[in-house]
């Protein structure tokens, strides 16, 4: 692994990758949130090279721990549990301390590997604890050797080691370092009380804002426990039934969630998951899947999930954004299908919609024809 200002490298051996899925790869290589976007610069039956962009404004976290005391290092423990959203996703960060960077406040990592293609491969729940686990205690205790630790309990003596290597979630651990903030905020509330314990008002001021992070904290806990925990919960599902190919499955786990709100991977499963229930043909399925990978694009990403949703005003409003033809033939058709298969066809209004429909649908078909007849001409 190679690490500069610019950029982190990474080269994987014959033994850690499949040439015939880097195609499919690619499309996780994008620029996404917490993802340094990636390229493969050389690739041979021997040998994979991948290089990650990044620049001096982003810390490289094992240099960043250096630096830190106890307080900074658990508020950085607690961050990375953002990584906790790719536990049974198609890719899989590298969970070391040498690919986790930050961006400000925000964790992001450089290499990640694809299901069981690309190393490191999808892990299971228990497989991702014990990575993440590990993760979290070299953090905590950067001057440990973690891991000849990590396969006993004898030589454990502190308390919160040894907690953290009994958590059996990562859930769990995620709650003790919780606990363990609170803990070292209120020791250090007390120090700087009986260093400045002449300064009254600066104390007051302290205590104050104290109760303002208590306050935040609960709020953030609740948010947690109620909305962020059962979506994570629900993408996780989710993620499982497409790795399964059960794409109706996918649509119906995901159908109360804000396809705007999900992240890039979760919209791509959803996506996929429309276009594989489309009535398409197998030729069709293949070309559209195919500009998934070699165009990334939210929009279009949006588009085949309100499909699969029979959102189709919204479908075609993001359609006409997109400007492809193509897209828009095909919800004029799906509204013209839906419309015409409506019980009360009769209504005026419903017979009128019918003929703008129709009109529409004649007339993109017309330009895709004469779209066609230039490039045949050319």
């Amino acid at each position: 692994m190679k690490v500069t200002d610019e950029l982190v490298e990474i080269s994987l051996q014959v033994n850690q990758y499949r040439l015939e899925h880097l195609e499919q790869y690619q499309f996780f290589l994008a620029s996404k949130r917490n993802l340094l976007t990636g390229q493969i610069t050389s690739v041979t039956e021997k040998k994979l090279v991948i290089q990650y962009q990044k620049n001096k404004y982003i810390e490289s976290l094992s240099q960043m721990i250096k630096e830190t005391n106890l307080f900074e290092r658990l508020q950085i423990a607690q961050k990375i549990n953002r990584l906790t959203d790719f536990i049974n996703s198609p890719i899989q960060p590298w969970l070391h301390l040498d690919n986790l960077f930050f961006f400000g406040e925000e964790v992001v990592f450089a290499h990640r590997g694809f299901i069981q293609e690309i190393v490191p491969y999808t892990l299971d729940e228990r497989g991702f604890l014990q990575q993440y686990r590990l993760l979290v205690l070299s953090i905590i205790y950067p001057e440990r050797n973690i891991e000849s630790l990590t396969g006993t309990n004898d030589k454990i003596k502190d308390t919160l080691f040894k907690l953290l290597h009994c958590a059996k979630s990562v859930e769990e651990i995620y709650q003790i370092i919780g606990k363990q903030l609170t803990k070292q905020k209120k020791i250090r509330a007390h120090k700087l009380h009986l260093v400045n314990k002449r300064n009254y008002w600066l104390i007051k001021w302290a205590l104050c804002l104290f109760s303002l992070f208590t306050m935040g904290l609960s709020l953030v806990m609740e948010n947690y426990v109620f909305h962020r925990f059962p979506q994570q919960e629900r993408i996780s599902r989710a993620k499982t039934q497409y790795i399964a190919s059960n794409y109706a499955s996918v649509l119906e786990i995901l159908e109360k969630d804000l396809p705007e709100n999900l992240s890039y991977d979760v919209q791509y499963v959803a996506a996929v998951s429309a276009i594989q229930l489309d009535n398409l043909t197998a030729s069709q399925k293949k070309m559209v899947l195919k500009k998934l990978t070699q165009e990334p694009s939210e929009n279009l990403l949006l588009y085949w999930i309100y499909i699969g949703k029979e959102n189709f005003k919204k479908s075609l409003d993001i359609a006409q954004k997109l400007g492809d033809h193509q897209y828009i033939l095909h919800t004029y058709t799906k509204l013209y299908v839906t419309l015409k298969a409506n019980n009360k066809i009769s209504d005026k209004k419903n017979q009128k919609l019918i003929k703008k429909y129709a009109d529409k649908i004649d007339h993109y078909t017309k330009k895709l024809g004469e779209k066609k007849s230039e490039n045949n001409t050319k």
